[in-house]
């Protein structure tokens, strides 16, 4: 056999052997597509609703009249196709007038129902919410006519989570008599739904406020970021909004200043050092009550706050002997606490902060890494 012949065979098993190959993966591909793995078409996560209230012609936050506009709020929201009520002869399907990912606005039917909406995605899956919307007749609405939001204000322009000024929005409007106003408060560019303030019978050409405690509806606090008070009649229509930012804690030592020891470094330290010139004011990063207030051979003067709502506590040492907050008192988020000095076993002025895990400082809890959370705070306080 000659030298090409052998080529050639060669080139036509390896050929052989590649179809092979191709035949094999193929056959895997349709097994895995007939399974639904492999990138086959799978029903995505079945749907989840947390919250339903009212948008348009409402009575208060989950209370809407017939032919009035309603939403459900959760995830994975997109691929519903129905959403369903209570109606005197049965279930009645609600048209929808928008819906994404987190939500689906409806118009609640004649005839509708109080009770939990159902929502139906297009693989038949079916979602009751847990919580309750209640719904009146559609002449129970006293909407007042010329309705319109002159003006809305936020202060403070930046607030913290139990500040001693909260986040407040101030606001003109004109109408035709007095009403009822809806402040919701919206975060970042997709003005995600945080929490909503119905203030009763509000007059108009008159200065009215209201003030967010920072928690979401569910009674947690509010995650950090961009916001907007929407100021509107609470039945809807006009809307008016005002900015601020809002954050959870507050950098506790806002003077010029730079980082020194963190967590771990020689003798087991176990917070983070943050140097500034003696005297310099130490605000508290988040109220809540103190634990203690003491005096150590190498802590020299220091508090220990039980932050409110984290289940930590926040230490903070070598501070002036004046200035501290009493055992036992409240202190709010940037709360004056103490001043920066170098007492105890320290090398210049500074302040050493621990962050410490429930149930607390040697109550059970550890140390903390707080070094990423101070540089955090500091970027934004």
């Amino acid at each position: 056999m000659t030298s090409g012949e052998d080529r050639r065979k060669r080139r036509n098993r390896k050929a052989t052997l590649m179809f092979a190959g191709v035949v094999a993966a193929s056959a895997v591909a349709g097994a895995g597509i007939a399974n639904g793995a492999g990138g086959g078409v799978t029903a995505p996560s079945p749907p989840t609703i947390k919250d339903a209230r009212c948008t348009e012609r409402c009575l208060d936050i989950r209370v809407v009249t017939e032919t009035g506009f309603a939403q459900v709020a959760g995830k994975d929201l997109k691929a519903v196709k129905r959403v369903r009520l209570r109606g005197t002869d049965g279930r009645l399907d609600a048209a929808i007038r928008a819906k994404s990912s987190r939500s689906v606005e409806f118009r609640v039917p004649r005839t509708a129902r109080s009770g939990r909406p159902v929502v139906v995605d297009k693989f038949g899956t079916k979602v009751r919410s847990s919580v309750k919307l209640k719904v009146r007749p559609e002449d129970a609405i006293d909407e007042v006519a010329n309705f319109k939001v002159k003006r809305s204000d936020a202060t403070p322009s930046k607030s913290f989570y139990d500040g001693k000024k909260r986040s407040k929005v101030e606001y003109l409007f004109e109408a035709d008599g007095p009403t009822d106003i809806r402040i919701d408060v919206l975060k970042g560019k997709k003005r995600k739904l945080v929490d909503s303030i119905v203030k009763k019978n509000q007059k108009p050409f008159e200065n009215n406020r209201a003030k967010w405690n920072g928690l979401r509806d569910n009674g947690r606090v509010a995650p950090n970021g961009r916001y907007k008070f929407e100021v509107s009649q609470l039945s809807g229509g006009d809307a008016d909004r005002a900015k601020f930012r809002y954050y959870d804690h507050r950098f506790p030592l806002p003077a010029r200043h730079s980082y020194g020891d963190g967590l771990g470094a020689g003798r087991g330290h176990q917070g983070q050092d943050v140097f500034a010139r003696c005297g310099k004011p130490i605000y508290a990063a988040r109220g809540g009550r103190v634990q203690v207030k003491a005096s150590h051979s190498a802590a020299g003067n220091y508090v220990v706050i039980d932050g409110r709502k984290t289940g930590r506590d926040y230490v903070y040492m070598h501070l002036e002997r004046k200035g501290r907050p009493k055992e036992g008192s409240k202190v709010r988020t940037g709360d004056l606490i103490g001043y920066n000095s170098d007492t105890g076993r320290a090398t210049g002025c500074h302040l050493h902060f621990e962050l410490w895990s429930a149930p607390g400082w040697y109550e059970g809890g550890k140390p903390l890494n707080a070094t990423k959370l101070l540089k955090r705070w500091d970027r934004w306080s």
